[in-house]
């Protein structure tokens, strides 16, 4: 038998015809990738570039919506919570949309 690493996972899509779609992180290595459970075949390992370079459907949207809710809202910045990264006032001017 075959021992695979540990891993983490977050599903953040699934298929009208019940595919899944999960985030998943290497324990060992620490490497994030996307897996593709299929229904009738066997799971596809992508890294995250390749999906979502190769992607636009729902599943990308639905990754995108998994790695913003890991971000800290509007609320807690404002707060002046503890931890947590802000923007560099520089950066805001590349960003399309920022205030400078």
């Amino acid at each position: 038998m075959i021992e695979q690493a540990p891993r983490a996972a977050r599903e953040f899509h699934v298929g009208p015809a019940g595919d899944r779609w999960l985030l998943m992180r290497d324990l060992s290595t620490g490497q994030p990738y996307v897996l593709h459970r299929p229904t009738d075949e066997p799971e596809v390992e992508l890294d995250l570039g390749s999906f979502l370079v190769l992607f636009r459907g729902q599943e990308r949207i639905g990754l995108m919506q998994l790695i913003a809710s890991l971000l800290p809202d509007e609320a807690a910045l404002n707060d002046g919570a503890a931890n947590v990264v802000r923007p560099l006032k520089f950066m805001s001017r590349w960003i399309a949309g920022q205030p400078n």
